[in-house]
């Protein structure tokens, strides 16, 4: 048994996984490659250069506020025990209000942040504040921006453009009216202005309503840590300056808005009061008037001693009623302002006028602090908004419910009362005429003056109360710049340059890997098909394909000698030997190898015949200057011999069978006995036989070849063959059509590291990867095309 046969019942691999990208091979591309990777990495760390050089510097400023969770006992609630001022606070709520549109729309108005200075650069513009510089704008249009300069220290001058040639001069400290803008324009030189004279500057003036925006994205809000009063606040901005004291206007807002929230509930109860005295004060003077009159009539002014008794006794029952009459007063307007009133937020606390009844005044604090809530955003289409709109809406029917169970408790008190006032009238109607008309002007009068007097109180403690009230809302850290520039990043942005950098040729050698369809190396190979490997042959620059005769110094021509040592592992020790080359398609190079092969073997003192098996394009004859009357398609068709079709090279033991004449049928001429007759003359008067055949992708003569060979060479090229080619010979391997074969990768090119074969001059025969593309011919170097 020889090796062929040997090797034809081995048992066949198992195909490898399809292709995958291969991480080596795109790094050694890289390393071929290192101008693009080195250009790539150039542009990004200049563009990170730039940006970082010219980007603007914006710096983090942070403060801190602490919110009490109860007020302080004041000298006013202290003496009078009267607490005007709601002490529930929903603590989920401040966060939004801080940050609601509204309260920093007041700040913005309030630092009059709508007017801003710019100083124009060639690259960057970069905003000049100076709140020295004092503009008040009495009149606005819309957005504005002008060109201002100053070209004295009593004069300026505007213009739309920087270099309009007949800019508007006026006055600083004047009322200037200009593109629709009028405004009052005043600076202090004297103490260093950021504007100096003849410096063009931009002027420009935005609707705080518009900045509002822009600060409520940038301000973030967050209590210190879970169940504390401190809520830590930070922005951030170009100017650290600017930003603090954006921070120290909000905060000063926000304790203003606390003041109003707590002195609206004491104001609204003194002017309650104020209408309740104007009508009480001339009930009690039309009474004093009556008393006078009565005393300046009668001559008895003094009360006996049961009519002073009976006074005493009904005096105090018309306190209580007094009581009543108030409380009566303050349900009815309670009723009607919850009827008819939309600003809920403006109504009186029940604990102003001296009710308190604990439900009640719940009900009513937590309603107009929902009310404050809603007034503290700006969109009405906030479900917080709609979530607490719907809770005053249940607070509403709760507050006239209970207003309701109030009157009819009163009601009862009231007909208590009105049946002892009643029972104390019937004893007076005992005493004489004068005491009895005596003692009802006093006690018409003594009621009045009652009333007066409680109203008087409550006044008197709504104004201590409104007096001494402070806000819950104290600094615990000032605004402060915390640190230097958080953006632009130096470090970050060189690292992502460099990051891109390399990634993006990366990413380009990744795909050119991924959609490369061509073989590229040994390992693609083994990847698709089991057929064995049997060796490379590098890249060939010159024009001719005789490397080996003409050049036997060179590497290609150690590759040849490498791949007739490897042919002994296929054919043994067999002394004639025909050997078929083929490929899948044209340009692979079969004839460069076929030619190449057997040169080696006439050089190694064998005999050896080259036939050109491709009847149709026959072109072999042409390397070796001979010609093409007669050749293989002559003797198939039985026109000429043996003998006759058999050509002597111009080197010693190398004879060569052309094509021939092109035959209509040269399919059916390979199909003849004659066929068989012309190898088996040829092995017995040559050592080896190589043949080279047509690709198999195109046509199938190579398979009338393939069952009298001992092997087959299946030529593969570098960069050239798809890989989609590999699967089906592979197919025709497995499946027993071709035998006895192996793989041949041609035109490996190297230039510089690569991931491929590399070949030294002399015996020295290795191989490695590399990479590398001719420009001649078309783009893969030069090559014989069988």
């Amino acid at each position: 048994m020889n090796a062929a046969e040997t090797h034809s019942e081995m048992p066949q691999r198992q195909p490898a996984q399809p292709f995958n990208i291969d991480l080596k091979r795109i790094l050694y591309r890289a390393i071929r490659y290192w101008y693009i990777v080195l250009l790539s990495l150039t542009i990004a760390l200049t563009y990170s250069f730039f940006k970082t050089r010219y980007a603007v510097r914006i710096y983090p400023v942070t403060t801190s506020i602490l919110i009490k969770e109860k007020e302080e006992t004041s000298e006013g609630r202290l003496l009078y025990n009267n607490p005007l001022v709601s002490g529930f606070r929903n603590y989920l709520n401040e966060l939004y209000l801080i940050r609601s549109y509204p309260l920093i729309q007041r700040t913005l108005e309030e630092l009059n942040f709508g007017v801003a200075f710019y100083n124009e650069g060639n690259v960057l513009t970069t905003e000049i504040y100076d709140p020295q510089i004092k503009v008040s704008i009495i009149r606005n249009g819309g957005d504005h921006r002008f060109y201002v300069k100053l070209i004295s220290t009593t004069q300026f001058q505007l213009s739309k453009e920087e270099d309009k040639p007949s800019p508007k001069t006026f006055s600083l400290g004047d009322t200037v009216t200009y593109d629709g803008l009028t405004f009052v324009f005043s600076f202090d030189q004297s103490s260093g202005s950021a504007i100096t004279i003849n410096q063009p500057v931009i002027f420009t003036y935005s609707n705080p309503a518009y900045l509002s925006g822009s600060y409520v994205s940038r301000l973030q809000a967050a209590w210190a840590e879970e169940g504390a009063g401190v809520m830590n606040l930070s922005i951030d901005g170009s100017n650290p300056r600017k930003e603090i004291d954006f921070l120290n206007g909000l905060i000063h807002q926000y304790q203003q808005y606390d003041l109003e929230k707590k002195n609206q509930v004491a104001s609204r109860t003194i002017d309650f009061i104020n209408s309740q005295l104007s009508g009480i004060s001339d009930s009690l003077r039309m009474a004093e008037r009556q008393l006078e009159r009565f005393k300046n009539n009668n001559l008895m002014t003094d009360m006996s001693t049961e009519a002073n008794r009976l006074y005493e006794k009904i005096g105090t029952v018309e306190e209580q009623r007094a009581e009543l009459i108030v409380r009566g007063g303050y349900f009815k307007y309670l009723h009607d302002y919850l009827k008819n009133e939309s600003q809920l937020d403006q109504i009186i606390l029940p604990s102003s006028v001296g009710i308190n009844d604990p439900i009640l005044f719940s009900l009513v604090s937590k309603m107009v602090d929902l009310q404050m809530s809603i007034k503290m955003y700006n969109s009405t289409e906030n479900p917080v908004v709609n979530e607490n709109k719907r809770r005053i809406n249940e607070l509403r029917k709760d507050i006239i419910e209970s207003v309701r169970s109030q009157q009819s408790a009163d009601k009862i008190k009231d007909d208590f009362i009105a049946r002892q006032i009643k029972e104390i009238e019937k004893q007076l109607n005992g005493l004489p005429l004068a005491e009895r008309k005596l003692v009802a002007i006093q006690r018409n009068y003594s009621l009045q003056e009652n009333l007066y007097i409680f109203l008087l109180q409550k006044r008197a403690e709504a104004g201590i109360s409104k007096a001494s009230t402070t806000t819950d809302i104290t600094i615990v850290n000032p605004p402060m710049q915390s640190g230097g520039p958080i953006s632009p990043k130096p470090t970050q942005n060189y690292m992502l340059a460099v990051a891109l950098g390399l990634g993006l040729p990366a990413l380009l050698f990744m795909l050119f890997e991924l959609f490369n369809n061509k073989v590229q190396s040994k390992e693609d190979i083994e990847k698709v098909t089991s057929i064995p490997f049997i060796g490379g042959v590098g890249h060939k620059s010159g024009e001719h394909n005789l490397e080996v005769l003409i050049s036997p110094k060179t590497s290609i021509t150690e590759s040849f000698r490498a791949l007739r040592s490897n042919l002994n592992y296929f054919v043994g020790k067999q002394e004639k030997v025909v050997i078929m080359i083929t490929s899948s398609i044209s340009g692979e190079g079969k004839t460069f190898t076929s030619i190449n092969l057997a040169s080696v073997f006439s050089l190694s003192g064998k005999k050896t015949l080259i036939v050109g098996a491709d009847m149709r394009k026959p072109k072999l004859f042409a390397d070796f200057k001979l010609a093409n009357d007669v050749g293989l398609s002559s003797y198939l068709a039985g026109i000429a011999g043996f003998e006759a079709i058999v050509q002597k090279t111009s080197y010693d033991g190398l004879d060569l069978v052309s094509g021939g004449p092109v035959p209509p049928n040269p399919s059916e001429l390979l199909l003849t006995d004659r066929m068989k007759d012309f190898l088996a003359e040829a092995r017995s008067r040559y050592d080896f036989i190589v043949i080279d055949t047509p690709p198999l992708a195109i046509v199938t003569d190579a398979f009338a070849f393939a069952e009298y060979a001992d092997h087959s060479l299946f030529v593969i090229r570098q960069n050239y063959t798809p890989k989609a080619l590999l699967r089906t010979v592979d197919d025709f391997y497995r499946s027993g059509k071709l035998k006895n074969i192996s793989i041949v990768l041609n035109d490996i090119y190297k230039s510089g590291p690569g991931y491929g074969y590399g070949y030294g001059y002399g015996y020295g025969y290795g191989y490695g990867y590399g990479y590398g593309y001719s420009t001649k011919k078309n783009g893969y170097g030069y090559y014989s095309e069988s």
